[in-house]
């Protein structure tokens, strides 16, 4: 992996549309040691092909979902091209995505393409209506 190291944590580069809050927040989380959670966000761009109501079926078992993050090497472990919800163990809710592509593990924050606002994980992800998908905005770690 050629990237550079943030704090000696993850592995990673950072982006055109960089957060430094986000990937700080992250970073403040693996280094307590607390347990982590990953859902996959059920979304056209994860999972293209898939109807928009089968996602949504899927989208209320979310909680049964959550893929356990002991340590910063188990990013790297998340399925290639997948983004998914990133939050401590305990949390309900986080504004903060992450997914592994090329080997590279990339922390995101996530804006509504109609509004431009902060998405979070108990936020309307997609219109079923539209098919719109959300953008994320990249960042790693």
């Amino acid at each position: 992996m050629n990237t550079t190291t943030t704090n000696n944590t993850v592995p990673g580069q950072p982006l055109a549309h960089h957060d430094p809050e986000v990937g700080q927040r992250v970073q403040g989380w693996l280094a307590s040691g607390q347990l982590l959670a990953w859902i996959p966000i059920l979304s056209q761009d994860n999972f293209p092909g898939t109807p928009p109501e089968i996602l949504q079926f899927a989208d209320r078992y979310q909680e049964s979902m959550r893929w356990p993050i002991h340590a910063p090497e188990d990013l790297l472990q998340l399925p290639e091209g997948i983004t998914g919800w990133l939050l401590p163990a305990d949390a309900e809710d986080t504004d903060v995505a992450c997914g592994v592509w090329n080997g590279e593990v990339y922390i995101l924050g996530v804006k509504d393409k109609r509004t431009g606002r902060a998405q979070t994980l108990l936020g309307e992800r997609f219109d079923v209506a539209t098919g719109q998908v959300d953008d994320v905005e990249q960042s790693a770690v």
